[in-house]
């Protein structure tokens, strides 16, 4: 009766360790599963601020480029106006400054007139070509030139206007400055000798 009495304890323990493991898998289960659950919700939670977050950026990133776009239009008509002005103020410019040379011109001519009146004046008192040139501090070749303008201005002027009296004589001036007169100088007193200038050697009024 002993041994039957043993072999029933041995059970008894056996069963109690069985049930104690299946009690055990079954808290770890139960465990799992609200793990699982809470990862779950976890998940959930988290995954509607990052659609809302992508939502966001798309949405963003739409009004960037739209704002670029519209800044960039912006410049180009802003830029498209700058060349408009520039483009007005050069032709202000070169109209200021073509005007500019021409009152210039027209004053030198007019000083010119009177450089060939006063060489007309000084070859008119019997005073030679080269003493002409020392007294005054220019070359010879000058002096022919602005005799001959002084010859024109006095031409025209006896057939127009003063004005276009001067303009023809600067005109003059200019034509004959631009051509090389090849000059003999005489004794300082006497005329001097000039054979025809040539047409494609330009002459300075040093």
């Amino acid at each position: 009766m002993v041994e039957r009495h043993t072999t029933g304890s041995g059970r008894k323990r056996r069963s109690s360790a069985a049930l104690e493991r299946l009690e055990a898998a079954r808290r770890r289960r139960v465990e799992q599963l609200e793990r699982e659950r809470e990862n779950e919700r976890r998940v959930d939670a988290a995954l509607g601020p990052f659609a809302e977050a992508v939502t966001a950026i798309e949405a963003v990133e739409r009004r960037r480029e739209d704002r670029i776009g519209a800044l960039g239009a912006q410049l180009d008509r802003k830029l498209a106006e700058l060349d408009r002005q520039r483009a007005a103020k050069v032709a202000e410019f070169e109209r200021a400054a073509e005007q500019v040379r021409a009152d210039a011109e027209m004053e030198i001519g007019e000083w010119r007139a009177v450089m060939a009146t006063s060489v007309a004046e000084i070859r008119g008192a019997e005073v030679g070509a080269a003493e002409t040139a020392a007294l005054l501090g220019i070359s010879a070749k000058a002096v022919t030139a602005l005799s001959r303008s002084a010859a024109a201005v006095s031409e025209v002027g006896g057939q127009g206007s003063d004005a276009a009296a001067v303009g023809t004589g600067t005109d003059a001036v200019d034509a004959a400055t631009a051509d090389e007169a090849r000059v003999t100088e005489t004794r300082a007193g006497e005329d001097v000798v000039v054979s025809e200038p040539h047409p494609e050697v330009e002459v300075s009024a040093d």
